[in-house]
């Protein structure tokens, strides 16, 4: 060949391989094997069998099926697969030459271990209408790991979708999942465990097809969908609904640490949105910034938005949460619809808003807020407010021991646009010096003033007011006697206080008398005069209130230490049908004395005959009602039950007879203390139990013809417990320590019976308890201090009679009435 002719030939060559698209092969399929691809392919790759391990080399794009580009890897039959992506599955643009699923695990059995990304997954299709998704799941992930180097991308609506039936353990990013349209993460009636976030999850990404009003939610839960937890220290954003929560579903925990954002910044800005009934966030913990960042005449809704039944549990929050659109609905914004529901805002950081309503904005109900910094609004607007509860709105409790400020000069507004009050049942404030709490419309129903100080304490200025208050002093403050803490209350009159003009205040063991002083006008002043110390009168409550209810209790329990007597005469069931069968039921009356007390009970005894010399039995003893002191009340919170086992020489009972029995029982119990002179009244619950162990040896002879006699001997082992317990509703509550009553008793007596005729036999015993170890623990109140210890056991008798009277009345062979 000459020189030209081979020329030819090489420029032919270049001119068609650089004149030309390059066409990257089809993907082999991989079936249960490690499998490494090295070079461009197009799908769609089956995987299938157990345990494959595909990696996808640096510089290596695989991409969509060759014919509709839509598949790029499916693995819905593959079990336990790890994918590795170092190079790239597609991008957002053409062209990636994919268009509409990286990875498709459908619905099945099929499960994938893991997902690693450290270099690109995307999908080209785009419009608010298109599937395009990167990651799609119905089945099981494990974790889907996105490294720092990681992109995932989405031109139309989905990034990483877990829809019905589907789980996913953890997402774990610390690089970019990103979607230019609609959701990015999208849980439908699936579960993610985890979302931990240290990179950048966005929806309305710059890409090729971005929609800023189709942006709508970097992380949508929907559904019965649930999340237990979402963990936030990079960026998640969203031009409308940054995390979304709506149709029942649950998101468990959002911890958005301190170097965490969670931001919306279109017009329909939330941050987060809960909605629908059913449609819980149970926690929000933030230490970082949660921010609706829309400054403009166009921006709307809240940061945090709670709607149409939805339901946040708790907001914790020690960093910022922030609205700055002028017509924001605010920082926190709950709305009228039934059942729309904050549990609590507990805030140590800043919450603020531009907005012109309030920065929270309540139509619906909040439990609790306390705040101990910064609850701002900065609208000058004149419905603006700090918190504004509207119409509809209720809020239980607020606690403010912090600042809460409206530039409109309110700083809680009770009252919609119109004038339309809500309902904010306590307020207790400290918040005072020359920056006194306003607050206007209706009156809470009670305002309790928090003393710091004499410097320090909470002053409140009240306008355009409905309604009465009642006046308290918060039991967190401290008082300085024959002090007057000077124009503290402005704006109210006496007609407007409905109680609390004068009262006493008691702090450990000082009570402090206080009235309220009119000094002018609507001004009012808190007057303290000298203080009283409480403990002797306290101490005497303990002796003769509480300790006659503790010996009540263990009194009421010791039916389960001597039931085992009982077992001896009257729970025994000893007649047996023809299947060797014993029933009883019964019920039972006890009364005590000392104080008055009664119980009535259902009894009932099962046995059963196992030969003719040995037998067992267990009884069933619930207490129908109890009718105890007013400062003393029992119940049963479980019934008394037991057991034994009995042994005899002889089939008719006479010589030797072995008997073990147990019982036990727990009882809820409620001891009030009553006031005694200048102490308070305090009341606890607690729970009252018993145990015991019995032996017993008889012997049994024919004294006459119609007279069985049975000399016995039997050791008791017992324990009572009353549970430690404390005090509530009081200033100065006290505690009471755990009390143990432990006995070992012997008994000793005789039992008769005696048949009066052929039907009717009398039966009976005398004899003697001697307790040869006792102790019972002291009451040992503690909470104030120079409390006395009380002694349980002043008027204790080791040793008392035992005497029991009865009948039986035979109706059948085997069937008989006793009493």
């Amino acid at each position: 060949m000459s020189k030209y002719s081979t020329f030819f030939t090489i420029s032919l060559l270049l001119s068609l391989l650089f004149s030309n698209p390059v066409f990257s092969a089809d993907c082999t399929d991989v079936n249960g094997a490690t499998a490494t691809i090295s070079s461009d392919c197009s799908g769609r790759l089956g995987v299938t069998g157990d345990g494959s391990n595909i990696t996808i080399d640096s510089g290596v794009n695989v991409s969509g099926q060759t014919s509709n580009k839509r598949f790029a890897i499916e693995t819905t039959d593959g079990t336990n697969t790890t994918i590795t992506v170092n190079g790239s599955i597609g991008s957002r643009a053409t062209s990636g030459n994919l268009e509409r699923y990286s990875i498709y695990h459908h619905t099945g059995t099929g499960s994938i271990t893991s997902i690693n990304n450290n270099g690109t997954m995307g999908v080209y299709e785009n419009g608010a209408s298109s599937t395009g998704t990167v990651i799609w799941n119905k089945s099981t992930i494990g974790n889907i790991n996105n490294a720092a180097s990681g992109t995932m991308t989405s031109s139309g609506r989905n990034t990483i979708v877990n829809g019905a039936g589907g789980v996913i353990t953890k997402i774990d990013n610390d690089g970019t999942i990103e979607s230019d349209n609609k959701w990015t993460i999208k849980n439908i009636t699936g579960h993610i465990g985890e979302i931990d976030n240290s990179g950048t999850i966005e929806a309305g990404a710059n890409g090729t097809n971005i929609s800023a009003q189709n942006a709508e939610a970097a992380i949508r839960n929907y559904g019965v969908g649930e999340i237990t937890t979402i963990t936030n220290s990079g960026l998640i954003t969203a031009n409308e609904q940054t995390i979304q929560n709506s149709g029942g579903a649950v998101i468990g925990t959002i911890n958005n640490t301190a170097s965490g954002t969670i931001r919306a910044k279109g017009n329909d800005q939330q941050a987060i949105r809960v909605e629908d009934n059913g449609s819980i966030i149970r926690t929000i913990n933030n230490a970082g910034t949660i921010e609706a960042t829309r400054n403009d005449e166009h921006a709307d809704r809240a940061t945090i938005r709670v709607i149409n039944g939805g339901e946040i549990t708790t907001i914790t929050n020690s960093g910022t949460i922030s609205s700055l659109g002028a017509q924001s609905l605010g920082a926190i914004w709950v709305g009228e619809d039934a059942g729309t529901t904050i549990g609590s805002i507990t805030n140590s950081g800043d919450i603020t808003s531009k907005g012109k309503e309030g920065t929270i904005n309540n139509h619906g109900t909040i439990t609790i807020i306390n705040n101990s910094s910064n609850i701002t609004n900065t609208s000058t607007d004149a419905e603006s407010a700090g918190i504004r509860n509207a119409d509809s709105g209720t809020i239980t409790t607020i606690t403010n021991t912090g600042t809460i400020t409206g530039a409109s000069g309110i700083d809680i507004r009770n009252a919609d646009t119109g004038g339309n009050t809500g309902t904010i049942t306590t307020l207790n404030n400290s918040q005072g010096g020359s920056d006194a709490l306003t607050y206007s419309y209706a009156l809470p129903t009670n305002y309790n003033v928090i003393v710091n100080s004499t410097s320090d304490f909470g002053k409140a200025t009240f306008s355009s007011v409905s309604g009465t208050t009642n006046f308290g002093i918060h039991s967190s403050s401290t008082l300085t006697e024959n002090t007057t803490y000077g124009s503290f209350l402005s704006g109210l009159s006496s007609s407007e206080i409905a109680s609390g003009t004068s009262g006493s205040f008691v702090s450990g063991s000082t009570r402090y008398p206080w009235t309220l002083s009119n000094s002018s006008g609507t001004l009012w002043d808190l007057v303290v005069t000298a203080d009283i110390d409480i403990t002797d009168d306290t101490d005497t409550s303990v002796k003769d209130k509480v300790k006659p209810s503790v010996i009540l209790g263990f009194n009421d329990l010791n039916t389960v230490t001597q039931v085992n007597f009982a077992n001896m005469n009257t729970y025994d069931c000893d007649l047996f049908d023809k299947n060797n069968i014993c029933l009883s039921l019964g019920s039972r009356y006890t009364s005590i004395n000392t104080p008055k007390t009664e119980t009535n009970s259902a009894v009932m005894v099962g046995g059963y005959r196992l030969s003719d010399t040995l037998r067992v039995a267990g009884f069933y003893h619930s207490n129908l009602s109890h009718k105890t002191p007013a400062s003393f009340t029992l119940s049963d919170k479980t019934p008394m039950t037991g057991g034994l086992v009995v042994w005899n020489q002889n089939p008719n009972h006479l010589g030797y007879q072995l008997k073990l029995a147990n019982a036990q029982q727990q009882k809820n119990a409620t001891l009030t203390r009553e006031v005694v002179g200048t102490s308070e009244e305090g009341k606890g619950q607690t729970v009252i139990e018993a145990e015991s162990y019995v032996a017993e040896l008889q012997y049994g002879y024919q004294y006459s013809d119609d007279t069985v006699l049975h000399p016995y001997f039997a050791a008791r082992s017992a324990v009572i417990k009353q549970d430690a317990y404390t005090e509530t509703g009081n200033s100065s509550p006290l505690s009471f320590n755990e009390i143990k009553d432990k006995s070992t008793t012997v008994l000793l007596g005789l039992k008769f019976n005696t048949d009066l005729s052929h039907n009717l036999s009398l039966k009976g015993s005398l004899g003697i308890e001697h307790d040869i170890e006792h102790s019972v623990d002291k009451l040992a109140p503690t909470g104030i201090s120079g409390l006395s210890t009380v002694s349980l056991t002043d008027s204790f008798n080791r040793t008392r009679p035992v005497v029991s009277l009865g009948f039986d009345y035979a109706l059948k062979p085997n069937h008989r009435l006793s009493g």
